[in-house]
This record gives structure tokens, sequence and C-alpha cells, in this order.
């Protein structure tokens, strides 16, 4: 019966929903499999969607369905235009894909979302508390381990990025950072991004990138948050003399955050590639004792003189060249677990979030499954369990 109900919509709110991110007419209409004088028809008033209908565009544009039946268009709307959000380097974005729009948008409303239950459950909003103080006795990245918990001992235990990553996370998240992880925007859009808010400042990852670069990119947008410069970075661990010096600073201090040289000049392999030569298998022996990638070694070893320039810069376009293979003949990620899938996209602080309001009672299944991307009721205890 709803492929026939018409849908009693508001013509401007579909119009504005759609404008929102600039979608055109004709890109709708081919999405929805419909003609384009059809969705004009619904805009002016002349014709109404069905249910069915008015729930895909909803869908399509990315708002309630229900907006489409307010008497007029909602007045407060979040834009990010505030945020000053820029590329790598520094040049400013020409465009940016619907994925990205969709995925600013979706992060500045989930922070809005943990506010709220935060205030309306009466909860303690966590202070981060990252103010660095200059006049320390202490490096920002020395600071940086210090404030994430980081030792050597501590570090020594990981043996591979992907526990280290979940480990810099869940510290983060403990202090009241909000990280997310984008799954459908290209990394050479986003590898990561930051928002220095004073409350539940927000970093996001890529979920494309391998955990190496995400742990990487997660130091490197830290600092971003610590400097009070929010951004868009596109690459983070390519080091040239043609970057933004921001960025290159950040990179900077990420590299001797995850790699101090105290520590790693007294790894073994510092005196195998003095006595036989630079060879890759030290290098990937060092990248474990660190948990990091091997261009992050190599970038390190090259700043403290161990390799030379052209050592390093070789070895760097050697090493990105069996990437670009390794990604061509890489099988695709298995299956996700739903839970698992919605978590790791909304991270840990927010799923706890939604999922105390809604074992109170505070809010319903369906704003709780709403909250969660999606995520149906009969997923809650698995993400309970992952998060808690």
């Amino acid at each position: 019966m709803s492929n026939s109900i018409p849908a009693l919509v508001t013509p401007s709110v579909l119009k504005w929903a759609r404008n929102l991110d600039d979608l055109t007419l004709n890109e709708v209409a081919e999405k929805l499999k419909i003609k384009i004088d059809l969705l004009e028809s619904w805009e002016k008033g002349d014709a109404q969607p069905t249910l069915v209908q008015a729930k895909k565009l909803a869908k399509c544009y990315r708002v309630p369905f229900a907006f489409f039946f307010l008497p007029d268009e909602p007045k407060k709307v979040k834009r990010l235009e505030k945020i000053d959000f820029r590329t790598f380097d520094n040049s400013g974005m020409a465009t940016m894909s619907r994925e990205l729009k969709w995925f600013l948008r979706d992060i500045e409303e989930r922070r809005d979302a943990v506010i709220e239950l935060y205030e309306t459950n009466d909860w303690i909003i966590p202070n981060p508390n990252l103010g660095f103080d200059v006049n320390q006795n202490i490096t920002i990245d020395t600071y940086l381990r210090k404030y994430i918990g980081y030792t050597e001992n501590v570090q020594k235990k990981f043996r591979s990025p992907e526990v280290a990553l979940r480990f810099a996370i869940e510290a983060l998240e403990n202090k009241g950072f909000l990280i997310f992880q984008a799954s459908k925007v290209p990394t050479e859009e986003m590898r990561g991004l930051s928002i220095a808010y004073d409350e539940f400042p927000i970093i996001a990852l890529n979920r494309k990138d391998e955990p190496s670069a995400r742990l990487f990119t997660l130091f490197h947008e830290l600092v971003h948050i610590l400097t009070n410069t929010s951004a868009i970075c596109n690459q983070t661990t390519n080091f040239t003399s043609t970057q933004n010096q921001t960025e290159m600073f950040c990179n900077q201090i990420a590299g001797l955050a995850l790699v101090p040289e105290t520590i790693l000049i007294k790894n073994h392999q510092i005196n195998n590639i003095r006595q036989f030569g630079f060879k890759d298998a030290y290098v990937s022996s060092i990248a474990r004792d660190f948990a990091v990638s091997k261009e992050v070694i190599i970038n390190r070893l090259w700043k403290i003189g161990i390799i030379t320039k052209d050592e390093y810069f070789n070895t760097l376009s050697r090493y990105s060249e069996e990437y670009l293979v390794y990604k061509q003949t890489k099988k695709k990620d298995g299956f996700i677990a739903p839970a698992i899938d919605k978590g790791t996209q909304v991270g840990k602080l927010y799923s706890r979030a939604v999922l105390v309001a809604y074992n109170n009672e505070r809010i319903n299944a369906v704003e709780a499954s709403n909250y969660l991307l999606g995520l149906r009721p009969k997923h809650f205890e698995r993400l309970e369990r992952w998060c808690f």
C-alpha cells in the first residue's frame, strides 16, 4: 500500500534538503531512477511523492524523514564553514566529495548528540586538559607520550600497529576525545582530520588506511589539536620539503612521539646497520619493535643520521611502489560484524554514551539505532561487549 500512498511533504523543504549538499536535480533523479520533471513537480508542489519515494529522498539527502513534513525549512542547520579546514598543502579544497561532506556533517551531529546526552543525563563532561605549557621542561613529543601513557615498556608489548592503534584510541577516548573513522571517504581526499574543541575534541581517521598509517595519523592530528589548528589532511606520512610548515611540524612531532631518538638509538638493529649496512630486514625488525610502519622508521633513521638522505628517499620511493602493488593484490576485507562495523566508525566513547542512555530508558530503541548509524537493536549487546 505504501507504494501508492502519497506523502504530504512540504515542497520547499524538499528543495532545501537537496541543496544542503548541492545535489543537482539530475543527480537525484538518476540515483532514484525517476524523471527530472517528476522531481521538479514535487519541489514545486504540483505533485506529491509516495511514502516510499519520500523515504528514498530522505536517505539520499541524509536528513530525517520527518523533516519533510515540517511546515517550513528548518532554521537550525549544522554547517561547517566556521571550521578552518585545510588540505595538506594548505591550498584549500577546490571541490569536496559528497562522501566527505556527509562525513563532516555526520561527525558534527554526533558530537552534538553526545553533548545533549551528557547534559540530559547530568553526566560530567570530561575535560581533555591538553594544555601544553611552553615553560615546562619537556618537549611536545615527550608530553604527548606522557599524555597518552605511551611509555617504552608499554610500547614494547604492542608488536603490531593494530594493537598500538587500539591502545592510543582508547587512551584518548578515556580523556574525552571523540575518535571517528570514515568508511567511505577516499584516502586520497582525507587521511585524517581534527577539530580542536575544548570539550569533546574530534579526531577522525580513514578506515581504508592501514593500521600503521592510522596510528601515525592519530598522533599527527593530536598535534593539530594541541596547537589549535583544525585541519583535513590528505597526506601524513610523506616527508618532503614542499609541504606546508604546519603539516611538516605535525609530522615531525608525530614521528618523534612514536619513535623517540633515545629509544631508537638503543635498538639492537642500529648496530647491525652500522656494521653490515642498511637492509630491509633491519628496518622491518625496528618497525615491529615500535609498532609503526617502515616508512616512519626510515625517516627517523635519516633524521638521526643512521642513513643518508639519498638512502631515505630511494627507499621511500621503493616502499611506495611496493605498497601500490600490495594494494592492488590485497583481498578485500572480509565480513565485519555489524556491531564492530558501526562501533569502529563512531568510537567507544560515543557508543557508550548512547548505550547507557538506552539502558537507562532515556532514549528508545529507534533513537539509539539512529544514533548508531542504523545498527539494529539485536546487535546492541555485541556492541556493548565491544565498548565496555
